[in-house]
Formats: structure tokens, C-alpha cells, sequence
């Protein structure tokens, strides 16, 4: 039984019984899950009525036979979680209407939505307008009820949205509860008897309203992969641009380079030439030493003799203007020379100058591609959890897929309708042995790592289905 059918059902027993003396009948008692009897008093007199024996079963129904009890015996009458899997419902009906005295109460809750559940079978569902038609069923029958309220309540932490109608039988002679059920519980579709309009009316039930919802958040997420895959390829295309960018930087850099060498090996050539030049000055001038010093010589040889002397101050002058004029040559070679060197100097530093400006700039770009890498690297890994989000999700409907063929395996066979005639039990032990052999799910495998699951008494593939996958449950 899940959480919101005992809850309605227990919250029906406290407002349409008096516990403390009433008699009550439940249809399909077998306590599987939690059972309503828990919620009777010691003083109820609480009878369970079920097809096969077992926990919170008193009375055995033999199916399509009458209810073995007294009619018209019954202040209450229950019927939870039971006419999805009763192949002839309405018949279950009218015996529920039998067994009820004048003036008691019919209660049934039957989903309104949900996956096949067979247990043995699974056969129906149960809308809003359900509760008018088993009034109009039961008329005709000449079992006369009137409908009380009904409505559709909305699911808690289960999946189910459970259909709840509670009926009145015979005619009325006091007047009936001031307090509805349905104003306790969450819930759409409400009809009273004592109001024509429907209360909180709903087109669709609330999985497909979930569904819608589902659909819109993954397209939001569609988008949002579509916007980061665009993205990522922008970055990409940005990353390549920038790259081709730094490899027009870097072929400028070792162009100047290449020219910066060559200014310092012209540098180089002209300081050598500099340096051959004033060789060849300081010969001429250790010549012009050597000149005087035989010049000197020659006055004390010839200083008594006139001529010589005139001849020898004839040849020192010419001498002296010939050193005038290469001294002035030199320098003036060395001015040029110095020119020169200064400007090979500017170019040497212009060059340094673009060298570093150059460096600078292929920094820069080495720091910005850096930057667009690590984003495109961190979009990258968002894919990569979308994808991986995305395949874990796969593999879910994948197992599940696998799962349900197991479940409903030979159910159009003459095998598989022999086996529904079998007690649930016998199908449930073997449909077990069958998902742990095609390795789909291990039940004692799971109860012994869940002991959560043991102390709830919840089925454990029910419970691997409804919550395990969710929260990541090994079995």
C-alpha cells in the first residue's frame, strides 16, 4: 500500500466510522506494504476479506462468488488499492453495496494514473466522473447509493494520483458528515453532494502535467548544450585565429631579429675598418717619429754646411705639410668614422627596441590564447557531464526497458494466462528468479545492502524503480 492510499484511507475510517463501535469490512485486506487495519481501534470490529490467505485476512472470497458475510451487516465498507486488479469491478461493487447497512458508508481508492502494477493483473484506471457512473451501475442493479465526494488526489512522495469516492446507501435519515474528506487532502476534480460544480477542475492528471513540465525543462537544457556547443566552436575558431596571429608575431620578431643581427654584424665590420685605419695612422705617425729623429741626425751631421742645412729645413717642411695634410685627412676619417658608428649604434637600439616591443606583444598573445584555452577546456568538460548525464539516463530507460519484458513475458501466451491463474505470490518468486538470472536485478541482494528497505516492507524491485534509481542504489 502506498503512502497517500493509507493516509486518505485512514483519514475515511476517522470521519464515515465511529471506531470505537462500528463494524468494518475491507476488500483485499492482505497487509502487503502497510494495512488500514492498523488504524482500527481494539474495540473495531474490523473483518479483511481477500481471494488467498495471508497477513490481515480473515474471511477467503472464492472470485466471482458472493462475499461470505451477512448482508446488510456493515457500518463501513473498504475497498483500497483493489479494483485496478479485479477484472469485474463493478460486480465487486454491488457485493460492497450489499454488505453495507442502510445509512452506512462505500469507500473505494483505485489509481487514476501510474505504470503497470499486475498483481495478478492489472486491468484499470479510474477518472473523475468514475464515482457517477457506479452510482448509475449500482441504480440499475436495484442497489440505489448516492455518491458523498469524490475527487482526484495528488501524489506525495509515491507516484501514484489515487481516485477516491465515498458512497451512502439507502435512504437518508440523518443528516450526513459536516466534514468532507477531500478538504484534508491535496487533490483536483472534487464532487460533492451538495455542490452541481466541480471543485478545483483538471483537464489532464498531474503525470502529464509533470511530463509537460519534464519536456520543458529538457528543452531548456537542449538549448542551453546547443548555446555551449556554439559557443565552444567560437572559442575554437577564436583560439585558431589567435594562434595564426602569434605566428605572424613570431616570424616578425625573428625577422627582426635577423635584421638586428645583421646591424650588429655590419656594426662589426665597420668598428674592424675603424681599427685598421688607425693602425695605419699610428704607422704613419711612429714613421713621422722615425723621419725626425734621422732628420735630427742629419742637422748635427751637416750643421757647419749651409746648403745642407737649407736643403734639410727645405725637406722638414715638406715633411710637415705632408704630416699636416694626412693629420687632417685622419681626422677627418675619424669624424666620419664616429658618424657612422653612431648611427649603426641608433639602428642597434631601434632594432633592440622592436625586439622587446615584439616580445611584449607575443606575451600578450601567449596570455590570451592561454585564457581562451581554459575556457574552452572548461566547456569541454560540461559537455562531457551533459553526455555523461545524458547516457546514464539511456542506460535507466535501457534497464527498465529490459525490466518491463520480463515483467510482462508471456501474458498473451497460453503459458502466461495459465500463470495468472497461480497465486501472485508463485508469479512474483518467479519473475524474480528470472530478472537475477538475466542479471536485471538481485531482490536479496538489495534487501541486504537497503536496510531501510526491509524496515519499510516495501517491495524491493518496487522500491529499486520508484526510488533506487534515483538515488544511485546498487543491488
Amino acid at each position: 500500500m502506498h503512502d497517500t492510499a493509507f493516509h486518505i484511507g485512514t483519514l475515511a475510517m476517522n470521519i464515515y466510522a465511529d471506531l470505537r463501535t462500528d463494524a468494518i469490512l475491507e476488500v483485499g485486506s492482505q497487509s502487503i506494504n502497510g494495512s488500514l487495519r492498523e488504524s482500527a481501534l481494539s474495540s473495531t470490529r474490523y473483518v479483511g476479506l481477500d481471494i488467498e490467505d495471508g497477513e490481515g485476512v480473515d474471511l477467503l472470497l472464492e472470485p466471482g462468488k458472493p462475499f461470505p458475510v451477512v448482508e446488510s451487516s456493515f457500518d463501513l465498507v473498504m475497498a483500497s488499492s483493489v479494483f485496478e486488479h479485479d477484472p469485474c469491478f463493478w460486480i465487486t461493487f454491488l457485493e460492497m453495496c450489499r454488505a453495507t447497512k442502510d445509512g452506512g458508508y462505500i469507500y473505494i481508492n483505485a489509481p487514476s494514473n501510474g505504470v503497470v502494477h499486475r498483481y495478478p493483473q492489472d486491468n484499470w484506471r479510474f477518472y473523475p466522473d468514475s464515482g457517477k457512473a457506479l452510482v448509475t451501475w449500482a441504480a440499475s442493479q436495484g442497489s440505489p447509493v448516492m455518491l458523498v465526494e469524490s475527487f482526484v488526489a495528488k501524489r506525495d512522495r509515491d507516484i501514484w494520483n489515487d481516485f477516491v469516492a465515498v458512497f451512502r446507501k439507502g435512504p437518508i435519515k440523518k443528516t450526513l458528515p459536516k466534514v468532507f474528506l477531500h478538504e484534508n487532502v491535496p487533490c483536483t476534480d472534487v464532487i460533492t453532494w451538495k455542490s452541481k460544480e466541480i471543485i478545483h477542475p483538471s483537464e489532464e492528471p498531474e503525470d502529464m502535467v509533470l511530463l509537460r513540465e519534464a519536456e520543458k525543462r529538457a528543452s531548456v537544457v537542449a538549448e542551453d548544450l546547443t548555446r555551449t556547443v556554439g559557443e565552444r566552436d567560437y572559442l575554437i575558431a577564436e583560439a585558431h585565429e589567435l594562434r595564426a596571429r602569434l605566428k605572424t608575431v613570431e616570424d616578425e620578431r625573428q625577422r627582426q631579429l635577423a635584421e638586428a643581427q645583421e646591424a650588429k654584424n655590419n656594426l662589426g665590420l665597420r668598428e674592424s675598418e675603424l681599427r685598421q685605419r688607425q693602425e695605419e695612422i699610428e704607422q704613419n705617425r711612429l714613421e713621422i717619429v722615425r723621419l725626425r729623429s734621422e732628420l735630427s741626425a742629419e742637422k748635427q751631421r751637416v750643421e757647419g754646411e749651409v746648403k745642407l742645412k737649407e736643403q734639410a729645413e727645405s725637406a722638414l717642411v715638406s715633411t710637415r705639410a705632408t704630416y699636416e695634410c694626412e693629420q687632417a685627412a685622419w681626422e677627418s676619417q675619424s669624424k666620419s668614422l664616429k658618424l657612422e658608428l653612431e648611427q649603426v649604434r641608433a639602428q642597434h637600439l631601434a632594432a633592440e627596441a622592436a625586439l622587446g616591443r615584439s616580445r611584449a606583444a607575443n606575451e600578450e598573445a601567449q596570455s590570451r590564447l592561454r585564457d581562451r584555452f581554459e575556457e574552452v577546456a572548461k566547456l569541454t568538460k560540461l559537455l562531457a557531464k551533459s553526455e555523461a548525464a545524458e547516457r546514464q539516463a539511456q542506460e535507466k530507460v535501457d534497464w527498465l526497458s529490459a525490466t518491463s519484458s520480463v515483467l510482462v513475458n508471456g501474458s498473451t501466451t497460453l503459458r502466461g494466462r495459465l500463470l495468472t491463474l497461480l497465486p501472485a505470490s508463485f508469479e512474483a518468486r518467479r519473475q524474480r528468479r528470472l530478472l537475477k538470472r538475466k542479471g536485471l536485478f538481485n531482490a536479496e541482494s538489495y534487501l541486504e545492502k537497503n536496510a531501510d528497505v526491509v524496515s519499510d516492507g516495501m517491495d524491493p524491485l518496487r522500491h529499486y524503480i520508484v526510488h533506487g534509481l534515483d538515488e544511485g542504489r546498487q543491488f
